[in-house]
């Protein structure tokens, strides 16, 4: 028997069910949330995770940095082992791509820029060698949002010329993403990349006129009240948009609360339901192990549990670094490692949503 199925078996058999009052959080989406003072709340369902605990206490490998679930609006559970906290922050590597799709998502509800709106109209086609591709002409946001650009850069392939790898090495990363080759038609190949995500980040400040961390500060983070943080830049100074932002448990959970409560937080709409709507449509299939589609930058997939299935959204990252989010249980899981570049951070991390799962059954 696998160590996902025994923390989910002892989670249903040796534990009552869950049952959660219903917040006034999710009865009303904008009401102000303070999960600094639901420590009730945690103790109130403390015994129902006492076998998340144990798995998480048990791991053979000690880099798992923080698990979170909020449920209702409540803060229900939090484990910070290994001598991290709730102040901690943690690289969440490409669960940051998401981050990146709400700020332009959020610009769009600006009128800032459109879907529809192509990548070289925001830069000099002077500074790009291929700008008479017929088909590099025709990238658009929704191309970039939607891993789908055609460039020929793709991170299951190290010997695709635009792999971030080589992006990585680049002392001008913008000029260097801007002049990879096309590979594909805009629109017909979902090809997961980093530049991808990258060139979107550039994009935001052409279209705002904002440094891409002013503009997610003051209309993202900030009214989340997400005080620390921190992004990493490029050598030229630009922010690496896809990945690489520190952040910590319990503010990360906060991104995933904003979007089932449909883009409200205490008593302001940050981002449109119609966005967060486009955001997660099944626009790709994910050929990966526990992916189902692409949506812009945010993944679907449904998991069954005790014969329920459970559709949920999720940021995914390097090593585990998840958001979860389960709209039909209202329920946001986050985990955060250290774990990268193994071979079991991933799978670690679903085992722990799929026993919280288990639990809430």
């Amino acid at each position: 028997m696998t160590a996902r199925i025994c923390l989910v078996l002892a989670l249903t058999c040796t534990v009552p069910v869950l049952c959660f009052a219903q917040s006034s959080n999710s009865k009303d989406q904008c009401s102000p949330i303070n999960w600094a003072a639901d420590s009730d709340s945690q103790k109130a369902h403390k015994a129902h995770f006492k076998e998340v605990d144990a798995f998480i206490e048990n791991a053979p490998n000690k880099d798992i940095q923080s698990v979170v679930v909020v449920k209702n609006g409540a803060l229900v559970y939090e484990s910070y082992p290994n001598g991290y906290t709730t102040r901690s922050l943690n690289d969440i590597r490409s669960a940051a791509k998401s981050i990146t799709a709400l700020l332009i998502g959020i610009a769009v509800d600006q009128e800032k820029l459109r879907v529809d709106d192509t990548l070289l109209s925001f830069f000099e086609a002077s500074s790009i060698e291929d700008a008479d591709d017929e088909r590099k002409q025709r990238i658009t946001i929704d191309h970039l949002l939607t891993m789908a650009s055609g460039l020929n850069a793709d991170a299951d392939d190290n010997n695709t010329p635009g792999n971030e790898n080589y992006l990585e090495l680049a002392d001008d990363w913008l000029h260097f993403g801007l002049n990879i080759p096309m590979a594909t038609e805009p629109g017909t190949r979902w090809a997961y990349a980093s530049l991808n995500s990258f060139l979107l980040g550039a994009v935001l400040e052409k279209a705002t006129g904002q440094e891409f961390e002013e503009f997610a500060d003051t209309y993202l983070l900030g009214p989340l009240g997400i005080e620390s943080y921190r992004w990493t830049n490029t050598p030229k100074g630009l922010v690496v948009a896809q990945g690489n932002f520190f952040i910590s448990g319990r503010d990360f959970a906060k991104i995933g609360q904003l979007i089932l409560n449909q883009g409200c937080w205490n008593g302001k709409q940050l981002i449109s339901q119609e966005w967060l709507q486009a955001s997660f449509e099944d626009r790709y299939p994910v050929y990966w192990e526990n992916y189902d589609t692409y949506g812009y930058q945010w993944y679907n997939h449904t998991l069954t549990i005790n014969d329920k299935p459970f559709s949920y959204r999720f940021a995914s990252g390097n090593g585990g670094q998840k958001l979860y989010m389960v709209p039909d249980e209202d329920l946001v899981v986050v985990t955060m490692t250290t774990a990268y570049n193994t071979n079991y951070g991933q799978r670690r991390s679903l085992e722990i949503f799929e026993g919280v799962l288990g639990a809430i059954d």
